[in-house]
């Protein structure tokens, strides 16, 4: 019998993060799911591990598909999924124990709904921040949410694998090819969800001086692109092109500052919470 939920999953180099994101989708509360882990050419142990965790477990599978990239892997994954949901799963993060129930349950509920996110809580190692990330939960408030910044945490999304293969699956980009995704998905006549519970934990690492001063500043111009192309696609009202805009002044903003202009002046919903390194 098939399974209802296939967990997707790729991972390059992830040896030090072995005990996030697998105990965390071994030990939840809905058990009946398959779990696709894509090796996409690690050069560390993380093969041989993983090889090991699926000897344990026979829900896990792992595939060595060599160095695919991120949207290549993942649509790799993916087509090796027999489930009709996919829930993504970072290898870096971490999922409560009820996460796969709820989203489960909910797309049983929504037939009309193709990408369902959730609230979670946000480890910020760059700014030293942590916070509980509030997204929107209705179609349309979501669609806004595109003009301004990504909508859900990838890492815990859930999405029909009918909408999915209607998009084409991820594009072949170099980066944010979620928000890519539910541009298309929204093209294509689905609604977009949110559901009002923490579900997971996302963790921002620090990186070296090049990564967080060249790497980030593409992003964030990239994502500034995205928004506008959001706008156009989904007819949203012109006005809202200051977000993509202000984008460019979020980029060269202190840190200090960056958590004014995303709850304010973007409208995020955050709830602070006391930052230790250890979390």
């Amino acid at each position: 019998m098939l399974k209802k939920i296939s967990v997707v999953t790729t991972v390059y180099n992830g040896e030090k993060y072995f005990d996030k994101a697998i105990p965390s989708i071994l030990n939840q509360t809905y058990s009946d799911f398959e779990w696709i882990i894509v090796d996409d050419g690690s050069t560390d142990a993380t093969l041989e591990m993983l090889k090991q965790v699926a000897a344990q477990d026979k829900r896990v599978k792992i595939f060595a598909s060599g160095r695919l990239g991120r949207a290549k892997a993942l649509n790799y994954a993916i087509e090796q999924a027999q489930a009709n949901y996919i829930a993504n799963q970072d290898f870096d993060d971490i999922s409560y124990p009820e996460r796969l129930q709820v989203q489960v349950e909910f797309l049983d509920a929504h037939p009309e709904v193709g990408v369902v996110g959730c609230n979670y809580i946000v480890e910020d190692e760059n700014r030293k921040e942590r916070y509980v990330r509030k997204p929107a939960t209705e179609h349309d408030q979501l669609l806004r949410t595109m003009a301004k910044c990504i909508p859900f945490a990838h890492t815990l999304v859930a999405f029909r694998k009918q909408a999915w293969l209607q998009a084409g699956g991820y594009p072949d980009r170099e980066d944010s090819e979620d928000l890519r995704l539910w541009i298309t998905f929204a093209k294509h006549g689905w609604l977009l969800a949110s559901i009002p519970e923490n579900l997971g934990t996302h963790w921002v690492y620090s990186k070296s001086f090049w990564h967080r001063n060249f790497e980030y500043s593409h992003r964030q111009k990239q994502l500034a692109r995205l928004q506008w192309q959001a706008i156009q696609e989904l007819n949203l009202p012109l006005w809202m092109g200051i977000y993509p805009i202000g984008r460019y002044v979020y980029l060269y903003a202190p840190n200090q500052l960056k958590s004014f202009v995303r709850r304010f002046l973007a409208g995020s919903k955050e709830k602070t919470l006391e930052y230790s390194k250890s979390n």
